[in-house]
């Protein structure tokens, strides 16, 4: 759902890896650090009702974001942020404040402007940086993939009343080539808002998770996650908008194994069988564009206490149990975990089917250990 009930940082490219341990590269953000003043950044708005300046804060230099009166926007871009192809970059941004941000990286592609348009940035490469009395940062390693030629950055000041957020550093730095390499897994994640959680920070999110993991317990293994899910998903509209064509297909060369996670939004608009049918056609292209990948399916959540919101998604997720015993690949069932948990603890609250960041933390265990197995073959 799009709060709908949406579960999905790649398309293109969300990678995620651990992003202390890669290097630093090269920088393509200008004045990243705020000591040319406001050199490079546009959309900076100064009246009664906001401040959007370049201040001294702490001996830095600091973008200072300041709502006056209640839903005034404040907020900066950097445009024409330039991008190279099957490339790795670490997006990152440091700040605090007593309001969150909101923080963008928007790819674009000059050569097919269909591809901005399916790709569902606002869910991939976008997300809160809370507030915090302490210097913080959030970071997302991204795979530019074969499309995407430039991008802008957004930093915008969240909430509704009176606050503020001042931001010291932003950066997008190239770290690496995400050409395929025999040596490393790329690990697909594709699905609905379960799968992305686009209102959590880039830290909290599934990908993020697995990579941890995978640095944990198979510390010899190079795996890059790329996570395409976006809220408010459902299967047909994934194929029939051209975005499996588009942010898939024709943008990431390797993938090794893909996990998917559909059925919430789904049920909205046809029957389990329906779904069933669709997810096959998903699976089968997969398996003809990424020839010998391998394929996990997975359920969704269960709501504590809520037997008749479990039942009407329940169908959904015993047709993608059936279609993996079917077709004999590993099942990572959510649904039967959360439910075990017995409390809502797993969700965002009664009623709403979204994972918490503990619930995605659980979630993430249940994928790992249908993912691990795999892993330990490549």
């Amino acid at each position: 759902m799009k709060q709908e009930f949406c579960a999905t940082i790649v398309l293109t490219l969300a990678a995620s890896l651990s992003a202390a341990s890669l290097p630093a590269g090269e920088e393509q953000v200008k004045n990243g650090e705020f000591k040319d003043g406001e050199a490079g950044w546009s959309d900076l708005a100064n009246d009664d009702n906001r401040e959007t300046k370049v201040v001294q804060a702490d001996g830095k230099s600091a973008l200072l974001l300041k709502r006056k009166s209640a839903e005034a926007k404040s907020s900066a871009t950097q445009y024409n942020v330039k991008l190279k192809p099957q490339t790795l970059y670490r997006f990152s941004v440091t700040g605090k404040g007593d309001m969150p941000i909101t923080i963008a990286l928007r790819p674009q592609a000059s050569k097919d402007k269909e591809f901005e348009q399916v790709l569902k940035a606002w869910a991939l490469y976008t997300c809160p940086l809370p507030a915090s009395k302490e210097a913080a940062t959030q970071s997302l390693v991204f795979d530019s993939g074969l499309k995407p030629d430039s991008a802008y950055i957004s930093l915008a000041l969240g909430g509704k009343d009176p606050g503020s957020f001042s931001i010291t550093k932003v950066s997008l730095e190239e770290i690496g080539a995400s050409k395929p390499d025999p040596k490393e897994v790329v690990v697909l994640l594709i699905g609905d808002s379960i799968s992305i959680t686009s209102y959590l920070p880039f830290s909290e999110r599934i990908d993020a998770l697995l990579a941890q993991r995978v640095q944990k317990e198979l510390p010899a293994q190079k795996v890059r996650f790329v996570n395409v899910a976006a809220d408010g998903e459902y299967c047909k509209e994934l194929i029939e908008t051209k975005r499996y064509e588009k942010v898939i297909k024709e943008n990431l060369q390797k993938v090794d194994i893909a996990i998917i996670r559909y059925g919430a939004n789904d049920q909205k608009r046809y029957g389990a069988d329906e779904f069933k049918k669709c997810m096959s056609t998903l699976c089968d292209n997969l398996m003809r564009d990424y020839p010998g990948i391998k394929i996990v399916l997975g359920t969704g959540t269960h709501l504590h206490n809520s037997d008749e919101i479990n039942k009407k998604y329940g169908v959904m997720w015993q047709a993608a149990r059936d279609l993996a015993a079917e077709r004999k690949y590993p099942l990572a069932d959510v649904y039967k975990r959360f439910e075990a948990e017995g409390s809502l603890k797993p969700v965002n609250g009664a009623g709403d089917m979204h994972p918490s960041a503990y619930g995605v933390q659980l979630a993430a265990e249940v994928v790992f250990e249908a993912l691990k197995p795999l892993l330990e073959k490549k």
